[in-house]
């Protein structure tokens, strides 16, 4: 069948589960609703609202995007998220497949998507529920092009890059379990689909399975409603390398939280290697098991940081070069790239973004790449050109620059060694953020307001008397606006 042969019209109200067209319009209103609400009003009017629903013969749903690269854009960011929220609206569990305009039919698209499928094993209960759907337990529903071979590594992530090469080398977990922690956007996703992968894909193939912790929780609390969590511990326990996202939704749900620790211990207990990833390390997760946490705190936490120039440069290149084999004429000069790599700090989702919206401006309607695009493209995404500074990360870069620590800085010390780095961090986030002078005293120690002036004044007073600070400050401002 075609793409247009899938859909019931929207005029019939003929019921498929229970629901008609009219039905699906409306659950597909309040998932946007929320789609909307959290991802904010630009990304989700660029990538989110030219999606169409229709619902298939077969009873699936399918979700038209208009174009591939768009079709896996949401999949990898917001797939997971659209399916969570309309398993809570829909209780027939259908199949939701996310398609182009140009695919084919569910069946073919089932059988090459690089998302496994899904094991629907309705089973009877006293409830008259069907046992949660959780993605069969012989392969991992990853996307094989978050590969290591697409991970770009730099100082923000390369201890993290290592200890996944590590484990998926090694006939045994080396550590156990391991634990990835970082803000959203910095790579924690690809790093565990890469994992999987290469776990399934080796000389040694292992079963993996990935899973956000979103579908964990959906799955465990489904299973228990049908009273069948036996099946439900069979599929997540019956594997080699179990990945569990965005752990963080687990904490402070009993229940869960003691699944959770059972399954872990059980994989752990048996050498089957346990890859999660939060965006806090375990010690600052709200966990109410104590047994939990010294579990999670007992393996190997590995931060992944915001990326440097030099490896947003080399993320944004590869990015690039994915597009192009979708757009064959995008063509993005050095100067819009080194642009767009300076200016965009915050996470390479970010920078995806704007990408995003510059391939719809350009590659789209057949027009250049060009500053002015770019330009555009950032305000529309409410992303200023100029950076913007915390004062957290200002005491960062000029603790690391000057061999102490951010405790040193804020500390009462009065040695040399610290008052020279506190008052360059103290003239630093006074003229390059917009805090007040209060504010940056309390984010010091908790000092009056007139020790920052003292500390500007002092500062200021030596760059006009020639003081090689200056060239410090020159350096350390590089550093801090990319």
């Amino acid at each position: 069948m075609a793409l247009n042969k899938l859909a019931v019209s929207e005029a019939n109200t003929a019921t498929i589960d229970g629901l008609d067209a009219g039905g699906i319009s409306a659950i597909w209103r309040r998932v946007r609703a929320h789609l909307r609400e959290e991802c904010g009003p630009a990304l989700y009017s660029q990538e989110i609202a030219r999606l169409r629903v229709r619902l298939a013969e077969t009873g699936a749903l399918v979700i038209i995007a208009p174009s591939s690269f768009n079709r896996d854009w949401v999949e990898d960011h917001w797939g997971a998220r659209i399916r969570a929220l309309w398993a809570e609206l829909d209780p027939s569990h259908r199949d939701i497949l996310l398609l182009a305009e140009d695919q084919d039919a569910p069946q073919s698209v089932m059988a090459n998507r690089s998302s496994a499928p899904v094991a629907r094993k309705p089973q009877p209960a006293a409830t008259g529920a069907s046992v949660a759907p959780v993605p069969a337990a012989d392969v991992a529903p990853v996307d094989a092009r978050f590969s290591f071979d697409s991970f770009r590594v730099g100082p923000a992530n390369e201890v993290a890059a290592a200890a996944a090469r590590t484990m998926v080398g090694a006939a045994t977990p080396p550590f156990n379990p391991v634990f990835f922690y970082g803000d959203y956007g910095v790579g924690k996703t690809h790093l565990l689909h890469a994992v999987a992968t290469a776990a399934q894909n080796g000389t040694r193939p292992r079963k993996a399975l990935y899973l956000t912790a979103e579908e964990f929780l959906s799955g465990f609390v489904t299973a228990m409603r049908a009273r069948d969590t036996i099946s439900f511990k069979e599929t997540v326990r019956g594997v080699d390398v179990l990945l569990i996202d965005d752990v963080h939704f687990i904490a402070g749900k009993p229940k869960t939280e003691d699944e959770f620790l059972h399954t872990i211990a059980a994989l752990v207990a048996e050498n089957k290697q346990v890859v999660l990833a939060s965006h806090k390390p375990p010690a600052e997760l709200q966990m109410q098991d104590e047994r939990l946490r010294s579990l999670l705190t007992g393996g190997l936490s590995c931060p992944l940081g915001k990326p440097d120039l030099d490896l947003r440069r080399q993320i944004l290149d590869c990015k690039i070069a994915q597009a192009t084999c979708h757009y064959p004429t995008f063509d993005v000069s050095e100067a819009v790239r080194d642009f767009l790599a300076a200016r965009i700090t915050s996470s390479p989702r970010e920078m995806e973004g704007v990408l995003n919206n510059v391939i719809c401006r350009t590659a789209l309607i057949g027009q250049p790449v060009t500053m002015e695009v770019v330009s555009t493209a950032l305000r529309e995404l409410s992303l200023s050109s100029e950076r913007r500074l915390t004062v957290d990360e200002i005491q960062k870069v000029v603790a690391t620059h000057f061999g102490i620590t951010t405790a040193d800085i804020c500390s009462k010390r009065r040695t040399q060694a610290v008052v020279r780095p506190r008052h360059i961090a103290m003239y630093l986030a006074k003229t390059l953020t917009t805090r007040s002078l209060p504010d940056i005293g309390r984010r010091f120690g908790g000092r009056d307001h007139s020790t920052v002036i003292h500390a500007v004044s002092k500062v200021t007073g030596m760059i006009d008397a020639g003081d090689p600070v200056a060239d410090e400050i020159d350096a350390l401002t590089r550093e801090l606006q990319g």
